[in-house]
């Protein structure tokens, strides 16, 4: 029995052996197995730890690549706003130079116009030279109106230059061209008027300023809207029948001392006589002799023509109208009416001595204005 208990106490602790040696080897084995979980948390903390610390630096690139984007950004719309500046100034100049380029062509367009005038001057054939004058004068006289300041105190003189458009005048052949009095008219009328203007106290109007036809209630219409305190008509004569070789200048006038209630002097008549007499004094003071044209003694005397009409038509007071139809008009106006026949077209003499040059034109021109204030000034 003993043996047997030895044999089994043998076994048991032969069992007991293995099954430590399995429990150690089971333990050793969670134990490795345990210890490679704590290395492999271990890793991936490592890889988790670097892939912050990696991450770090990618933040840093990031806002790096930010800040250099908006550096890189803020250049970009400086270099922009530098080239925008640079487009304005260089725009600017563009436009300054196409100002300047308009007003050198203005300049141009003026000097050729000008030049024109001259050659149209020349060869007599009417065009415009008034037309930005009256655009000038009625810009002012706007302005003045916009301001408050419509008193006007000067004295008004409205300038007719005879005939017009179809209505020529008389006309004369002389080395190959036709000359026409309305051209001539409008030559003197034109130069009248700046010698008028040099005066402070003068305004002067005119009833036409380019080459068109105007009636002859039109023109005192026109004075008397513009208040005009005189009229005065720039003519050419021609002879009145082929019995004389008419020459020299005279001065048309009212045969009338008939007053209008609207009259612009106590005597319409006394001052018409007054610039008939002053402007004859200056046209012969340039060497035009008095008119010797063949009219009746009881019209004409001393250059002074009073035409009376010849239909008997009275004015209002009576008294027998006048022939000439503008003198007519200004009289029933209130306004002082005159035409000066400067010389003869008819007359080669008169053409040649008095009609003929610019500078001719212009001696008559001044001695129109001299006659005028010397009157009008009083």
């Amino acid at each position: 029995m003993k043996k047997i208990y030895n044999n089994k106490h043998y076994k048991n602790n032969i069992f007991r052996l293995i099954c430590s040696i399995f429990l150690i080897i089971l333990t050793a084995a969670v134990m490795t197995g345990m210890t490679g979980c704590g290395n492999n948390k271990n890793v991936a903390s490592g890889s988790n730890t670097a892939m912050v610390h990696n991450s770090q630096p990618s933040d840093n690139n990031t806002k790096a690549e930010a800040q250099s984007a908006s550096e890189t950004k803020a250049d970009m719309d400086t270099q922009a706003l530098q080239e925008t500046d640079t487009n304005s100034t260089e725009e600017a100049k563009v436009s300054d130079d196409s100002e300047y380029t308009s007003d050198e062509q203005v300049d141009d367009d003026s000097d050729n116009k000008d030049q024109s005038d001259i050659e149209d001057n020349n060869e007599w054939n009417g065009l415009d030279e008034g037309t930005n004058e009256a655009a000038n004068e009625a810009a002012n006289e706007a302005a003045n109106e916009a301001s408050g300041d419509t008193v006007d105190n000067r004295i008004t003189i409205c300038i007719d230059p005879g005939h017009g458009g179809s209505n020529e005048g008389t006309k004369e052949n002389y080395d190959g061209t036709l000359i026409k009095e309305k051209n001539i008219t409008m030559t003197i009328a034109r130069k009248l008027k700046y010698y008028l203007e040099q005066n402070d106290n003068i305004r002067v109007v005119m009833t036409r300023n380019f080459d068109t036809a105007v009636s002859l209630a039109g023109r005192i219409e026109y004075a008397a809207a513009n208040n005009a305190d005189y009229v005065i008509s720039m003519h050419i004569n021609s002879k009145s029948t082929d019995e004389l070789d008419a020459h020299g200048c005279m001065v048309l006038m009212s045969c009338s001392r008939y007053q209008p209630e609207n009259a612009r002097f106590t005597s319409i008549y006394d001052r018409e006589r007054s610039l008939a007499y002053s402007i004859l004094a200056k046209l012969n003071g340039i060497g035009i002799p008095i008119a010797n044209d063949s009219w009746n003694g009881n019209e004409y005397k001393d250059g002074i023509l009073q035409r009376l009409n010849t239909v008997n038509e009275l004015y209002p007071d009576g008294s027998m109208a006048d022939y000439y139809g503008l003198i007519n008009e200004g009289t029933c106006a209130g306004i002082p009416t005159i035409i000066v026949e400067h010389a003869f077209l008819s007359n080669v003499n008169d053409y040649r001595n008095y009609l003929s040059t610019d500078a001719q034109l212009d001696a008559l021109a001044r001695a129109d204005a001299a006659g005028i204030l010397e009157v009008v000034l009083q």
